[in-house]
């Protein structure tokens, strides 16, 4: 099984390919069907339903996005974590950034939210942020 970071490696060493996925993301526009999705979950919820009574309500949604619903459902998921995916999603789409940049920015996110700090490592910084001088 090949690593994410390999596979990002053979992306990038094929131009052609890698414009190919960023065409098909552009395409196909998941962002919009995922942030509905997420918002009829929370109406839902702020409506009281259950779990239960939300999955019956958006069963075809459930079915078309089945990790992202069960993301959202997970009392423990992150909503800035989810925006932040979901953002760079959309910057692919919207082509500002490419595949391979947004993938990058999203593993280094989740690095610094998981790994590191079960490791006691401070967090780097997203790629192409700005480190802010130390006041003093």
């Amino acid at each position: 099984m090949d690593s994410i970071k390999a596979k990002l490696a053979r992306e990038k060493a094929d131009p052609e390919a890698a414009a190919k996925m960023d065409s098909e993301i552009r395409a196909s526009k998941r962002s919009i069907g995922a942030r509905a999705l997420v918002e009829a979950i929370k109406a839902a919820q702020k409506r009281g339903l259950s779990r239960e009574e939300i999955e019956k309500e958006l069963a075809l949604e459930k079915e078309e996005y089945p990790k992202l619903f069960g993301m959202v459902l997970d009392p423990k998921h992150s909503p800035a974590m989810l925006y932040a995916m979901l953002a760079q999603l959309e910057a692919v789409e919207g082509g500002v950034k490419s595949t391979h940049d947004a993938s990058v920015v999203v593993g280094t996110i989740l690095v610094n939210s998981f790994v590191r700090p079960k490791l006691g490592m401070d967090p780097v910084p997203l790629p192409d942020s700005v480190k802010l001088p130390v006041r003093q």
